[in-house]
């Protein structure tokens, strides 16, 4: 490792922006010596037919010295970018990315400038369609360019969060974002990288707010196909038999006495109990709301659909809690006598069978 390198890497350290951007200056120290040659060695030889400065007149060698400088440029505000994505400075990868746009201008109005190309030029043709043909090869670099500046003016992606684009099978957070493109690492240990423009063009799910607690929680939607044939009316016996069973069950304790009753639909009272249930349950939120209903009925049975919202958002908190739920469900059922629906086995008729 070299002198320089060494140097860039302590300012790139550094928490001065300063010095963070001297050292990533040093990063392309090779790149500042050859532009400084560019500039010093027309300044430093002989004086030819009385002009020194012979070079600074020829076109070739102003689009060169002009395009090593955008290069220059646009280099440290890539490094810069690294730097901030690591330290999740949002407002730093904004301006480092406005600045490569803006670089990226500068060096379209410079060329225009040291050719100078003008209506009546002979170039005036050839960099209209120059110019029509590298606008629809890079058109989704422009594409990109429109929705970083809308997703960052509208605050909808930073770094680390959470998003969920179903077109390219992305679920993770994102660590990465530029004009171009997005980088998320996906919680299967995946890394994606997808065009910032399909952000814009195509819908896409952002849960950091409901991650990080800021709303109700994260929502559960799930829905069990009960077996019809085992609803009923309550007997004499069944509502004495529940009505023992809360005594010494703590979790049948929130449904209230007076709704065992004789005749009620067993059904209907597992509805009513799984309700107050998960009203009382930790970890359920009771806002924006709390829905246990009844679904179309289906030929294999009646689906009874709960809709609520875990406090818990993080994904192994959340897939706990609710896998805790559902077993509870399951568990609960056969305190109604009730039943989940379970298509029967197939059994293959052999040739001769009746």
């Amino acid at each position: 490792m070299c002198l320089f390198e060494k140097i860039s890497k302590k300012h790139l350290a550094s928490e001065s922006l300063g010095s963070q951007i001297w050292g990533a200056l040093l990063k392309r120290w090779w790149l500042i010596t050859v532009l400084l040659a560019m500039v010093l060695v027309p300044l430093l030889v002989p004086k030819t037919n009385g002009d020194a400065n012979m070079l600074f007149h020829q076109t070739w060698y102003l689009l060169l010295l002009l395009t090593l400088l955008v290069w220059l440029a646009i280099s440290v505000c890539n490094t810069l970018t690294n730097i901030f994505n690591l330290r999740k400075k949002e407002a730093g990868i904004t301006w480092c990315q406005i600045l490569i746009l803006g670089a990226l201008i500068a060096w379209l109005f410079g060329f225009l400038v040291i050719l100078n190309i003008q209506k009546d030029s002979r170039y005036y043709l050839a960099i209209g369609i120059a110019g029509s043909a590298l606008a629809w090869v890079f058109q989704d670099t422009i594409k990109g360019v429109v929705a970083f500046i809308h997703l960052r003016q509208h605050h909808l992606l930073c770094i680390d969060d959470w998003i969920k684009v179903p077109k390219f099978n992305v679920d993770g957070e994102v660590k990465r974002v530029t004009l171009t493109t997005v980088t998320v690492c996906n919680w299967d240990t995946t890394t994606s990288s997808i065009p910032t423009s399909a952000l814009h063009a195509d819908s896409f799910t952002n849960l950091q707010k409901m991650r990080e607690g800021k709303t109700y929680g994260r929502q559960m939607i799930n829905s069990f196909i009960l077996d019809t044939s085992r609803f009923h009316a309550l007997s004499p016996k069944e509502v004495e038999r529940l009505k023992q069973l809360r005594q010494t069950n703590e979790a049948l304790q929130c449904l209230p006495e007076e709704e065992i009753k004789e005749g009620v639909f067993n059904a209907a009272l597992f509805r009513t109990y799984l309700f107050h249930w998960l009203m009382n349950h930790p970890y359920v939120s009771q806002y924006p709301f709390l829905v246990v209903q009844w679904l179309e009925q289906q030929e294999s049975g009646m689906p009874l659909q709960v809709q609520a919202f875990l406090t818990e958002g993080r994904i192994a908190s959340f897939e706990w809690q609710q896998s805790q739920i559902l077993e509870h469900v399951m568990v609960s059922l056969g305190w109604f006598g009730l039943q989940m629906y379970q298509r029967p086995p197939f059994v293959e008729r052999r040739s001769g069978d009746a």
